[in-house]
């Protein structure tokens, strides 16, 4: 399609109907996306003007609804892709370049017949593009440059996976001008499956497949070298629901840092209990000699493992109350996750200023608001400064204004589920 086709396609109206699929379905997000799509075009227009023939890509953002981390010790993941997302126009050529513009960051250009000097370059964005391409080529893919405009609508404030969605997109677009094409999976596993510890990278693997294939999936990762993958077909707009995140605006690097930190607890919990892994451990003999292990690990541990196990069982029926259309079973279940990840793995207070308190105020307000209807947590982890919540669309008007209110005008984003897989929107 022509540069020129394309946005006087979405100018009659004739991308409305798969932006009603993509994103929210309201007429004012219908036109939102048709805004954002014309200036993508005329901004790449305006960078690449000998570039006639173009390809449009989308990727979704992801996040977790349960399971917080439980991939690290062979547990179960609860992820979703969400209708915010990355987009690109693109144009390949014979040229052995890649060449990328992004909003708000410095141009990108790599040659790809010698890229030695760009996987050790400053640019982590050009080294994650080293890699990707890197791998492909291992594969025997054969790879041509390409021309891209980049704009996004995750930002780092909403608790979002920016970095997966962005590598899926390159994958995409790389993927998409090969003759023979990897899989959603294989592309999903770009830089993951060569690990010597697939287990201890599993969270790349996780978020990057969520964005490749959309939708809500669980992951079992018992064996983490090959996790058991299923997706949901559910439908939360249709049902009634919408998915907030609200971005407290405050700086929580000095939360507890669970990446590190809560990992380091299961592991010291799983060698304890003499397994390699916590999932392998009896839960009821581990209460049983709850005194005996508490000579030997501070109560940080304990309760780091008393999350897994009681999080192990709720990922297998937050699964199954999905499966079957339970939505206030499913509902109940998130808010209980939420409240073991704040009570037990101890990550919603500032650990250096116990008197911030801004997630918690945010959690307090939206259960208020809410009173008991759908279910709020934190996004993925605190040090995002963000929390999510399942509001019924009777409500979202209000529940904006009043976390908006409290938090600042545009703290509330509203969003949905994406479940449509569309690597190219155009071919």
């Amino acid at each position: 399609m022509t540069i020129y086709d394309f946005s006087n396609k979405i100018s009659n109206g004739g991308m409305d109907e798969l932006f009603l699929q993509m994103y929210r379905q309201t007429d004012m997000e219908k036109l939102r996306q048709r805004a954002r799509y014309l200036n993508a075009a005329e901004n790449f227009s305006k960078l690449y003007p000998q570039r006639e023939e173009i390809h449009v890509f989308s990727v979704p953002a992801n996040t977790e609804i349960c399971g917080n981390h439980m991939n690290y010790q062979c547990g179960c993941v609860f992820t979703a892709a969400v209708t915010l997302d990355i987009l690109a126009i693109v144009a390949y050529h014979d040229e052995s370049v890649i060449r990328i513009s992004c909003e708000g960051v410095k141009a990108i250009e790599i040659d790809i017949s010698d890229l030695s000097d760009i996987a050790k370059s400053d640019s982590k964005i050009s080294a994650v593009i080293c890699g990707i391409v890197s791998d492909f080529i291992e594969k025997g893919m054969e790879i041509c440059g390409f021309d891209a405009y980049i704009t996004s609508d995750i930002t780092a404030e909403s608790g979002l996976s920016t970095s997966a969605a962005l590598e899926i997109l390159i994958c995409n677009i790389i993927n998409n001008m090969c003759e023979s094409k990897l899989s959603v999976t294989e592309v999903a596993k770009i830089g993951w499956q060569d690990k010597e510890n697939s287990s201890e990278n599993s969270c790349d693997f996780i978020k990057r497949l969520t964005c490749a294939s959309c939708g809500i999936l669980s992951f079992d990762m018992n064996n983490s070298a090959e996790p058991k993958i299923h997706k949901f077909d559910f439908d939360f707009s249709k049902s009634g629901y919408s998915l907030c995140v609200v971005n407290v605006k405050e700086n929580c690097s000095d939360y507890r840092n669970e990446c590190n930190e809560i990992i380091e607890d299961m592991k010291s919990a799983a060698k304890i209990m003499g397994v390699d892994h916590i999932s392998d451990a009896d839960e009821e003999k581990f209460y049983d000699n709850l005194p005996e292990i508490r000579e030997k690990c501070n109560d940080r541990v304990i309760l780091s493992a008393a999350h897994f196990f009681d999080e192990k069982q709720r990922t297998v029926m937050i699964q199954e109350a999905l499966e079957y259309g339970r939505l206030t079973e499913f509902f109940s279940l998130v808010n209980q996750s939420a409240e073991s990840w704040a009570m037990l793995a101890n990550n919603i207070n500032s650990l250096g200023n116990p008197v911030k308190q801004a997630l918690m105020v945010a959690l307090t307000v939206s259960k208020r608001y809410l009173r008991g209807a759908g279910a709020v947590r934190v996004c993925s982890g605190s040090f995002t400064g963000a929390i999510q919540a399942f509001v019924p669309n009777y409500m979202v008007n209000g529940y904006i204004r009043e976390l908006d209110r409290i938090f600042g005008s545009g703290s509330t984003q509203v969003m949905g589920i994406r479940n449509e897989n569309m690597i190219e929107l155009f071919n």
